[in-house]
């Protein structure tokens, strides 16, 4: 069985013989399906002929891509605390030298995400890092792979380890 991923958005889906028939992110009006239609890949594939950079964007702040462009071109970030690093978004590719990386930053102690475009491969980074995913409960509908390290929270600001929302986390940096 293989997790497929959708070329469009980068979305990951549960495990499967076949891939998925659509892809509900890229049905959305917000979003598109390119001309050639619907098309998969796996982490495996994207992880042949891709691969990450990883880049200083200004003191505690790391942001983390993948070449040659993939989907939407997402981009994480990874926001560097004593109390621990979040990773604000998420983006398909994992792989050993991106985790290798991200470690000796200091890890990822948990993983915030905007919105949907932003799922991709969260299950893969979260079970790298054991780290849960915070995700906001308007957003619930667009999960393609449920686990159990997605927590949904509801309102303005999502309290994190020391009490703060992510923002006023970022923001004392």
């Amino acid at each position: 069985m293989t997790h497929f991923m959708c070329k469009t958005c980068g979305t990951q889906f549960p495990a499967s013989e076949t891939p998925p028939a659509h892809c509900p992110i890229c049905e959305d009006e917000r979003q598109y399906i390119g001309w050639e239609g619907q098309q998969w890949t796996t982490l495996a594939d994207l992880q042949a002929d891709h691969h990450n950079i990883i880049k200083t964007e200004e003191t505690n702040l790391t942001g983390i891509g993948t070449e040659p462009g993939f989907a939407i071109g997402q981009r994480a970030l990874l926001v560097q605390a004593p109390e621990g690093n979040l990773l604000w978004d998420c983006i398909s590719l994992i792989d050993e030298p991106t985790i290798a990386a991200v470690k000796a930053l200091g890890g990822i102690r948990a993983i915030a995400i905007s919105h949907p475009h932003y799922y991709s491969s969260m299950i893969e980074w979260s079970r790298a890092f054991d780290a849960p995913i915070y995700l906001h409960a308007a957003d619930q509908q667009w999960v393609m792979q449920p686990d159990n390290a997605v927590e949904f929270w509801d309102g303005e600001t999502k309290p994190l380890w020391n009490g703060n929302d992510a923002y006023s986390q970022w923001q004392s940096l």
